[in-house]
C-alpha cells in the first residue's frame, strides 16, 4: 500500500502559507525597488554629470571655422567655467583624432601611466565606439564601461574644428557613485529587513483572522465526524468567512436533521425486517450476505449464517442459479421459486437493486414458509374426497334400494321392508354428515360463544345419565367418577355438552359389547380435566396423534360400518380450543383408549 509521508508544518499550514506569500511578496516588491532605485541614483550622477558638461561647453561658444586643436586645448585649460566639470580627482577629458583615432591630449593621470592601457580600457566604451563607427554628434549611453583602473561613465561629443574631426571623450569615475550607492544600498537591506519583520507581524495577524475561523470549522467538522451536532461556530463578521460560518453551521443542522431521519428510517426498516414473518436474506454483486432476519435464520433452521454466499444458498436450495450468471445477464429470468427445504415447502422469491449506474448492486431473496399452505391445500383436497365419498356411498345404496323397489320390490312386503330400512339408515347416515359439516362450518366462520357459569360436574353427570340407555344396549358399563369438588367455570354449556356426548358416544362405538367404559372428573393445574377412558378396540400408536383431524378413521371401512362420519372429534378438539383449553388422547391396541378434555378454570373472555 502507498504510504503518503507527511509534508511539514509549512506546508500544511494555511497561516504559514499565507506569512510566506506576504514575506515573499515584501522581497519582491523591495528587491524590485531597490533594483529601481539604485538605476535612478546611476542615471541621477550620469545625467548631472552630462548636463553639466553639456551647458559649460555650450557656454564657450566655440567657432568651427576660427578654432583649431590648440585653441580648443588653451580655453579648456584655462576658461573657469569648465575647469571645475570636466577636470577634478574624479573627472577627466581626452581628445581624439576621429579620422585616425589617435588620441591628441587627455588629462587623465592613467593616460600619463600607462597609455596603452588606457587607451584599450577607454575603447570598450559604447559611447565612443558609436560616434567613432558613424555620424552621431554625441553619445550618451548612461551604463558604465569596466576597467583595469576602475569602472567609469563617459559622455562622448563630436567637435569639428578649423584643423580636422576631432572626438571629445569626458571620463567621470564611478567610485563616489559607488559609495553612495552603498549607503543607499545599506538603507535599503535594513529597510528591507524592517519590511519583512513588519510583514511577519501583520501577515501573523492577519492570517490568524482567516485561519481562526476555519479551525473552528476543522473541530466542528471532526465532531460531525465523531457524531457531535450540536455545537455551532459562531459568527464573527460579515464578510465571506462569517458567510462561510452561517452555511457551515446551516449545513451541520441538515446534516443532524437528516442524519436523524435516516437513522429513524433504518431503525424501522429494520425493525420490519426483524419482525417479518418472512425471511429476507440481502447479498451483495460479490455474492457475499450483507443482511439476514431472524426469520430467515428460523426457517432455514439456523443453517444458513453470515457466511454462506449466494451460490452456495441457492445450491442448498437446489435453484441452480450463480451471482455471475445474474451479473452476466442483468437480470432474474426466472425470479418464483416452489422448493421443498426438509419437511418443509418454501416460496423463493429473488430480486434484484441496482446501484446509480444503472448495474445490479445486488440480490434480494424473500423467503416465505407455504408448509402450512401446502398442508391446508392438502387437507382441503382429502376434505372434498372425503365429503364426496362419505355422500357418494349412502347415495349409491339409496338409488339402488329405491331402483329394485320401483322395479317390484315392492309387491314383496319383507323385501320392501327391509330395503326401506337401509333406505332410511343410509338417509340417518347422510343426516349426521350434513349436521356435522354445519358445524365445522360454523367454527371455520367463527362463532359467538354464550358464556355463563356452568357446573361440569352437573352437566357430565347429565351427559352420562344421556348416555346410559346406549351403552346398555351393548351391555357395557357406563360410570361417572368425580374425585373431588369441581368448581364452577366460564363456558358454552351447549358446546361442552356437545363436546362430552362426542367423546362418550365415540367410546361407546368403538368398544365391544360387554365392555367398560369411565368418565372421570377432576382438576389440575389450573384446569377442570374430563377424562373418558374405555377398554375397547384401541388405536395404533402412529395413528394416535391424527385422530383429531377432519375426516381422520384409523380403520376406515369398520368406522363407515357403524355409522362414523370422521368429524366428531374434530369438532370436538375445536370446541375445546375454542375455550381456551386442549383436548389430547393416549391408547394402545387392544387394550383401550383414554381421552383427556382440559378446560381452564379462571374467568376468560373469548375473541370473536
Amino acid at each position: 500500500m502507498l504510504k503518503i509521508k507527511p509534508k511539514t508544518v509549512f506546508t500544511r499550514s494555511i497561516q504559514w502559507r499565507l506569512m510566506i506569500i506576504l514575506m515573499l511578496i515584501t522581497l519582491i516588491l523591495m528587491s524590485v525597488i531597490w533594483v529601481f532605485l539604485n538605476f535612478q541614483v546611476e542615471s541621477i550622477f550620469y545625467s548631472d554629470f552630462k548636463d553639466g558638461i553639456e551647458s559649460k561647453y555650450n557656454a564657450l561658444g566655440i567657432d568651427e571655422s576660427s578654432t583649431d586643436l590648440n585653441k580648443l586645448l588653451n580655453t579648456l585649460q584655462t576658461n573657469p567655467l569648465v575647469a571645475g566639470v570636466i577636470l577634478g580627482e574624479d573627472k577627466s577629458y581626452t581628445i581624439i583624432d576621429k579620422k585616425t583615432g589617435e588620441i591628441r591630449y587627455s588629462s587623465d593621470l592613467a593616460y600619463q601611466a600607462d597609455k596603452i592601457q588606457f587607451r584599450n580600457d577607454i575603447f570598450k566604451s559604447e559611447n565612443l565606439l558609436a560616434v567613432m563607427s558613424s555620424t552621431a554628434a554625441s553619445g550618451e549611453n548612461q551604463s558604465y564601461t569596466r576597467s583595469k583602473n576602475g569602472d567609469f561613465y563617459d559622455y562622448v561629443r563630436s567637435q569639428t574644428l578649423s584643423d580636422g574631426e576631432y572626438i571629445l571623450f569626458f571620463k567621470y569615475s564611478r567610485a563616489k557613485a559607488l559609495m553612495v550607492l552603498d549607503k543607499f544600498n545599506n538603507i535599503i537591506f535594513w529597510g528591507m529587513i524592517s519590511a519583512v519583520a513588519a510583514a511577519i507581524v501583520i501577515g501573523y495577524i492577519l492570517s490568524r483572522t482567516i485561519t481562526g475561523p476555519i479551525h473552528d470549522i476543522m473541530r466542528k467538522a471532526e465532531k460531525i465526524t465523531d457524531g457531535e451536532f450540536g455545537y455551532a461556530l459562531e459568527v464573527r463578521s460579515e464578510d465571506e468567512l462569517g458567510k462561510l460560518a452561517k452555511t457551515f453551521n446551516y449545513m451541520s443542522f441538515r446534516l443532524k436533521s437528516m442524519l436523524t431521519e435516516i437513522i429513524s428510517e433504518k431503525k424501522k426498516i429494520e425493525t420490519v425486517l426483524n419482525y417479518m414473518t418472512d425471511g429476507i436474506i440481502a447479498y451483495n454483486r460479490e455474492g457475499q450476505v450483507i443482511h439476514i432476519n431472524p426469520a430467515a435464520q428460523n426457517i432455514l433452521d439456523s443453517q444458513v449464517s453470515e457466511n454462506t454466499s449466494f451460490d452456495e444458498f441457492m445450491q442448498l436450495l437446489g435453484i441452480a442459479l450463480t451471482s455471475q450468471q445474474i451479473q452476466q445477464e442483468q437480470f432474474i429470468q426466472d425470479t418464483s421459486h416452489r422448493i421443498q427445504y426438509g419437511e418443509k415447502y418454501l416460496k423463493v422469491q429473488l430480486a434484484t437493486f441496482t446501484g446509480e449506474d444503472n448495474h445490479i448492486d445486488g440480490i434480494i431473496t424473500v423467503l416465505q414458509d407455504i408448509t402450512e399452505e401446502q398442508k391446508l391445500e392438502k387437507m382441503r383436497r382429502e376434505f372434498v374426497a372425503n365429503v364426496s365419498h362419505e355422500l357418494r356411498t349412502p347415495l349409491t345404496s339409496v338409488k339402488s334400494y329405491t331402483e329394485t323397489l320401483l322395479d317390484g320390490a315392492l309387491q314383496d312386503p319383507a323385501t320392501a321392508e327391509h330395503f326401506l330400512g337401509v333406505i332410511n339408515d343410509e338417509t340417518d347416515r347422510m343426516t349426521r354428515l350434513v349436521k356435522d359439516l354445519l358445524t365445522i362450518s360454523q367454527h371455520d366462520g367463527g362463532i359467538k360463544l354464550n358464556l355463563e357459569d356452568v357446573s361440569i360436574s352437573d352437566l357430565t353427570t347429565n351427559c352420562v345419565e344421556r348416555m346410559k340407555r346406549e351403552a346398555q344396549n351393548k351391555g357395557q358399563e357406563l360410570k361417572l367418577i368425580i374425585k373431588q369438588n369441581i368448581p364452577i367455570i366460564k363456558a358454552d354449556r351447549y358446546r361442552i355438552d356437545q363436546l362430552i356426548i362426542n367423546i362418550i358416544e365415540n367410546a361407546i362405538k368403538y368398544t365391544p359389547e360387554r365392555g367398560r367404559i369411565t368418565v372421570q372428573l377432576s382438576c389440575e393445574k389450573g384446569n377442570v380435566v374430563i377424562m373418558v377412558e374405555d377398554n375397547g378396540i384401541g388405536i395404533p400408536e402412529q395413528d394416535v396423534g391424527r385422530i383429531f383431524e377432519r375426516f381422520y378413521r384409523v380403520d376406515k371401512a369398520r368406522s363407515r360400518q357403524m355409522g362414523g362420519t370422521g368429524l366428531g372429534l374434530a369438532i370436538a378438539k375445536e370446541i375445546a380450543v375454542l375455550h381456551g383449553g386442549n383436548i389430547f388422547a393416549k391408547s394402545k391396541l387392544g387394550r383401550g383408549t383414554q381421552i383427556f378434555i382440559e378446560l381452564p378454570m379462571k374467568k376468560w373472555q373469548q375473541a370473536l
